[in-house]
């Protein structure tokens, strides 16, 4: 990844990240009663993992953003590692092995993560923008503070920095 790029990922990690400090669903805001809609049974999923509801709170927009970071990562070394054996294998053996051809390693391995990008940037912006609106109308029959639709705002705000970042800097490729 050039500078220029690296540096473009780490704003937007950062813009989320403050996004995320504000507008983060927390397991405390999930209904407690199973016959409430919207109730979620955050048991702990793995032996050595967390609980449920540490777990759920650790899923947020800029931890998958930092996952697809480290999934590009591997992409690329598997890309290395192709062009390293393409000239001892025969075409056979590496389409039975699959995603081993010149332009899924170029155009594929490039663009589907950038979609999955879009998506969470998207999801975040849409998330945020919801929570904003509800907090003014809140706000308007006076049952949240002035303080939480600023905070609201913010969170608005961050995703939309970020995702117009993205939309400016990371053009898909054909």
């Amino acid at each position: 990844m050039s500078k220029p790029v690296t540096i473009v990922a780490l704003a937007v990690v950062s813009a989320l990240l403050a996004a995320t400090f504000v507008t983060a669903q927390s397991s405390s805001d999930v209904p407690k009663n199973p016959s409430d809609v919207g109730y979620l049974n955050l048991h702990k999923r793995h032996p050595d993992g967390y609980e449920g509801p540490e777990e759920f709170d650790r899923h947020t927009t800029a931890d998958a953003l930092a996952r697809l970071e480290q999934i590009r990562g591997f992409l690329t070394s598997f890309a290395r590692l192709t062009d390293e054996v393409r000239p001892k294998m025969d075409r056979a053996a590496l389409k039975t092995i699959g995603n081993t051809d010149r332009e899924m390693q170029t155009l594929g391995f490039y663009n589907v993560p950038l979609l999955v990008e879009a998506t969470l940037l998207k999801q975040s912006y849409q998330l945020a923008q919801s929570r904003y609106e509800l907090a003014q109308l809140k706000y308007e029959r006076k049952a949240t503070s002035a303080g939480e639709v600023a905070r609201a705002r913010s969170a608005y705000q961050a995703a939309t920095v970020a995702l117009q970042k993205f939309w400016d800097t990371k053009r898909p490729s054909d």
